[in-house]
């Protein structure tokens, strides 16, 4: 009987390579269409998620940013659905969150994911129009790209996120390595996102240009995942999809004998070489100007080297991944750092790839003497130190491992940058595909490799390699110029342009607005089906636990539980066990730390970053250094983590999780004893993790929406109460260089306040704990609770978990009018975060409406979105039922209070009825809603660790996402008004909400003013400038 999911020809796609990636059960096919020279990728393996990437090859020799400019430009219409938001509406009602796209500097992607199959096939055949046949039109150019407004402002969704990116430090220094590295007949070397004044003088009708020349069928590959039925597939394929682009092209030939793949048959295929090093200097806007980066660039093997880019990256595990390598111990595990991260990635390109090592956090005194400093301790280990091989064994298993837990719990990503890179510079007919996913092969031929033969690669690629350096300074002065000359600039244009044509400007912006905004026929929404929710396919989880005294917790009653009982053994704590059929296990420990004393609190980031960064005190007394716990684990789990907030809930509880293979269940219990237990408080340790913490803060410190953020949760919670915001950011940028100054004069005072800590934490009154993964596999998995964990003489009962609702401030209690102005050196856009009164708990009856609500406003196309468009990249409602808190966050606007009010405008309307509310709108976020519950739940691990939140801490029962998901499509239109009117409404009221922003310093009068006129009384808050430079280290001290 022939297979239904056979990989053969179908129709016009003629099969070109098929094979199984060895040790698993995924296979991968690919095909052609003789007609249209469309290219499919298949990836098929049992998911609840189907997953799309649509790949256009995309090559650009200036900086005008059109690839990225398509990006946009693509969603707003097609040649048969000429209406922007229609294919974000209707990928919506396909069972998705949208659709979107990211840009590099060789291809652009376009993505869809659905939950099960039906939804994706529907809209495959929309989004191929889309992104083969856009509208492209002038209105659209206007509103989604780049205008003059009427205040003299340059504004534009694209020009809004140029203006973000284009003086972040990062992008300064890689574009000056490119521009470097590459010859001017590359276009490695372009800026594909765009610079600003090649934006502003960039027409549509060069946008439309460079799309006819390469959105071509037969440059676009479509990368599927997950449980696809491959004869419906192609049923769409030959059916629609190919019709569609040939009657589109008059069924011409589609591919031209001249048609030059870009970059395979281009000049930027011409060999490569750097003829000697050279290091050059690049500034960037911070007031804080005491570290810097750096970044130095080395030519690597060929992109279809995958042994050699495979051995490459071990190699950086090797010297920087973890705290005995030896870059670690060299730079940064140390008491004075000389950097606080060091990283290395190799880049794809087609001559040779590119190798990168980037330090981050380094003190400005050491940015011109680090790189000499860095090679030297290379060219010592090829020279003198060699290879420890003993790590080296270590690592290439451990990644394995990895490699394998990606393959069950990240499986659409791998995927998927190994079939892009194929479908850029492989053998078009996929010769070289097979050879893409060859990895638990090479694994085996590099556990084979010498000494000798690492030291020889380290040597090659790196020792004896010329190099592009690029070193990232700061600077204040540079600050202050930008802003001059910005504010001039714009000063110029308004007394240049006059009001008319000022007016003028504005009329024209109207009229693009209102071209633009057409809706679309209601039919055009309504006759494409919405996802059918009983056809989802969930991930089994079934669930057991060990009970506390007087604990209440349900579980199921079925082989697990039934398993767990019969284990002799019996504990005094609560265990909560999630069955599912993965490779792995998961323990993880839980401490509510809303009792910790106040004076106590702000500890915890220290005690939280010491878990796996000290020496550890085992059972039986045997004290381990910091280097033999790090090897110890890292020969023993596949990850390690320790934070606050489950699953983004329950702000206030540590958790502590170690990840392993299901057959080291028994090793990783004692571990998480030993590790909480029996940390080894000592002076030396204590500084060099505070040494890392406090250069980390001038990383951290630079982002506008997480300082935005900060300040109105600094609003909101009380940081006495609340363990979270003790260790805030807010609250480290001036406890961290405190503690640093405590452990130099007085670190026994600092030691014995941990030891007090810890003994808080080691509370089970506090504590729970849950098991994840293959349960029915481990073998007594509560007897190695008792033999091996943390002894308890008596059984107490468990204390109701704590919420953020209890570490709310009188204004988190009722937000009104205060609101926050940071200004920022660091950002070209401003950001902010308002918080309003909204329903506690997710078992509140309004719960269900007001997510539906949010899914609502949150749409792409949505009348939030709408509503900020040229005004903000991004706005987001934002739902905090433990807390009892709605909130509305802006993403780089040129100021954010004007979409701010923009945003409330249409809330107001929305309730009073002047804008309508859409059924399709509502349709489709019942469909995303589904699609997003879905999502959060599509590996197995997730899905138990949603089980362990629902059933335990939520207390809501394992299956209450279904049963949440159940009333959605009840919901009615009146109901999402009385949602927008009561919760979402009032963040646009100063008397009922409070918030922050963070400014660029040049925006920071007019938005203070802004604010003020709408009724807020606003606090100016500036930052700490951090003087960690005068503390590192001197040169000749290294």
């Amino acid at each position: 009987m022939e297979s239904t999911n056979e990989t053969r020809d179908y129709g016009n796609f003629k099969l070109l390579k098929t094979f199984f990636i060895k040790h698993t059960s995924i296979s991968i096919a690919k095909w052609r269409s003789e007609r249209t020279g469309l290219t499919v990728v298949l990836s098929s393996h049992q998911a609840p998620i189907t997953n799309g990437y649509f790949v256009v090859a995309s090559e650009i020799f200036d900086d005008s940013g059109r690839p990225r400019i398509l990006k946009h430009l693509v969603f707003l219409g097609s040649k048969r659905y000429p209406y922007k938001g229609v294919l974000d509406q209707l990928a919506n009602r396909a069972g998705s969150n949208g659709t979107s796209a990211y840009t590099d500097v060789d291809h652009t992607v376009y993505t869809i994911s659905t939950a099960g199959s039906e939804g994706f096939l529907r809209m495959i055949p929309i989004y191929v129009d889309h992104i083969l046949h856009p509208t492209i039109t002038d209105a659209g150019f206007v509103t989604e790209v780049y205008h003059i407004n009427d205040a003299g402002e340059d504004a534009g969704v694209v020009y809004s996120k140029t203006q973000a990116r284009e003086k972040d430090m990062f992008d300064l220094m890689a574009l000056e390595g490119e521009r470097t590295l590459y010859p001017p007949t590359s276009a490695y070397r372009s800026e594909t996102n765009g610079l600003l004044h090649k934006l502003q003088a960039l027409t549509v009708q060069e946008v439309r240009d460079y799309h006819a020349k390469y959105y071509k069928p037969y440059n676009l590959c479509l990368v599927i995942d997950g449980a696809m039925p491959i004869p419906a597939l192609f049923k769409i394929l030959n059916d629609e999809v190919d019709p569609m682009i040939l009657a589109q092209n008059c069924s011409q030939p589609i591919c031209p004998p001249d048609w030059k793949r870009p970059f395979v048959e281009s000049s930027s295929a011409l060999p490569l070489s750097i003829p000697k090093s050279i290091t050059k200097v690049v500034e960037f806007m911070e007031d804080d100007e005491s570290v810097g980066e750096l970044a130095i660039n080395f030519l690597g093997p060929a992109h279809t080297d995958h042994l050699t880019k495979l051995a490459l990256n071990m190699l950086n595990n090797y010297l920087n991944e973890y705290a005995t390598s030896p870059l670690s111990k060299e730079f940064i595990d140390i008491p004075k750092p000389l950097c606080t991260a060091i990283s290395m990635y190799i880049s794809d390109r087609l001559n040779s790839s590119k190798i990168t090592i980037y330090m981050i956090g380094v003190p400005v005194r050491h940015l011109e003497d680090i790189e000499g400093l860095l090679k030297a301790k290379l060219k010592n280990i090829v020279e003198k130190e060699s290879i420890n091989m003993d790590l080296m064994q270590r690592i290439l298993k451990m990644e394995q491992r990895s490699l394998l837990e990606d393959m069950e719990n990240n499986v659409s990503s791998v995927l998927s940058e190994a079939i892009i890179g194929d479908f850029l510079y492989g053998d078009k007919d996929g010769a070289d595909l097979p050879m893409a996913f060859n990895d638990f092969e090479h694994y085996a031929t590099l556990r084979a490799y010498s000494a000798d033969q690492w030291t020889a690669l380290l040597d090659e690629y790196f020792v004896s390699s010329s190099s592009v350096t690029i070193i990232g300074r700061p600077s204040t002065a540079l600050s202050e110029k930008i802003e001059k000359e910005e504010n001039e600039r714009i000063a110029k244009r308004k007394e240049d342009l006059g009001e008319e044509k000022l007016r003028q400007l504005g009329q024209k912006l109207e009229k693009a607005k209102k071209e633009s905004e057409i809706p679309p026929p209601k039919d055009m929404i309504t006759e494409f089906p919405v996802a059918n929710p009983n056809k989802l396919i969930w991930i089994p989880v079934e669930t057991a636990v060990n009970k506390a005294k007087n604990d209440i917790t349900e579980s199921d009653t079925g082989h697990v539980q039934e398993y767990i009982d019969s284990d002799a053994s019996t504990l005094p704590y609560q265990v909560h066990f999630s069955h599912v059929k993965s490779n792995f296990v998961a323990v993880t420990v839980l401490i509510d730390t809303f009792d910790v004393p106040a004076h106590l609190k702000p500890y915890l980031t220290l005690f939280q970053n010491s878990l796996f960064s000290t020496k550890v005190k085992r059972a039986d007394g045997t004290i381990l250094s910091h280097k033999e716990v790090v090897d110890q684990l890292q020969d023993l789990t596949v990850a390690q983590s320790a934070h606050f907030e489950y699953e983004y809930n329950f702000a206030d509880i540590l958790v502590v999780t170690l990840e392993a293979s299901k057959d080291q269940y028994e090793e990783i219990v004692p571990w998480m004893r030993d590790l909480i237990t029996g940390g080894v408080f000592d002076k030396d340790g204590l500084v060099a993790i505070v040494a890392k913490l406090v250069q980390k803060l001038s990383d951290e410190k630079v982002e506008g929406d997480t300082i935005a953020t900060a300040w109105a949760k600094h609003l909101a919670y009380d940081s006495q109460k609340s363990s979270s915001q003790a260790c805030g950011i807010l609250n480290r940028l001036t406890f961290i260089p405190q503690l640093k100054e405590m452990l130099e004069n007085n670190f026994e005072e600092v030691i014995k306040r941990m030891e007090e800590l810890r003994q808080h934490l080691l509370n089970f009154s506090k504590t729970r704990i849950s098991v994840q993964g293959n349960i029915l596999s481990l073998r007594e998995p509560r007897s190695v609770l008792a033999r091996s964990f943390i002894r308890v003489p008596e059984a107490r009962p468990l204390d109701p978990l704590s919420t953020s609702r209890q570490t709310l401030t009188e204004l988190g209690k009722n937000p009104a009018k205060k609101c926050i102005v940071t200004p920022m050196s660091t950002i070209e856009g401003s950001y902010a975060t308002f918080l309003a009164v909204g329903p506690v708990g997710c078992s509140h009856p309004d719960f269900p409406a007001l997510e539906l609500t949010a899914t609502v406003l949150n749409a792409l196309e949505s009348h939030a979105w709408e509503s900020i468009r040229g005004l903000a990249c991004k706005v987001q409602f934002l739902l905090y039922p433990e807390a009892g808190l709605v909130g509305f966050n802006v993403h780089e606007s040129p100021n954010a209070v004007l979409a701010y009010e923009a945003a409330g405008k249409v809330m107001r309307g929305l309730v009073d009825g002047s804008v309508e509310l859409s059924q399709n709108l509502v349709d489709g976020a019942k469909s995303t809603m589904t699609y997003s519950y879905v999502r959060k739940l599509d590996t197995l691990l997730d899905a138990a660790a949603n089980s362990f939140l629902n059933e335990v801490l939520k207390g809501l029962g394992k299956n209450a996402d279904q049963e949440l998901l159940k009333q959605i499509p009840d919901i009615t239109l009146q109901q999402v008004r009385y949602i927008i009117a009561k919760y979402f409404s009032p963040l646009f009221e100063a008397k009922s909400s409070i918030g922050a922003l963070s400014v660029p310093r040049s925006k920071l009068v007019e938005v203070e003013r802004g604010l003020g006129k709408l009724g807020f009384e606003t606090e100016r808050k500036d930052l700490p400038v951090l003087k960690g430079d005068c503390d590192s280290q001197d040169g000749d001290d290294v």
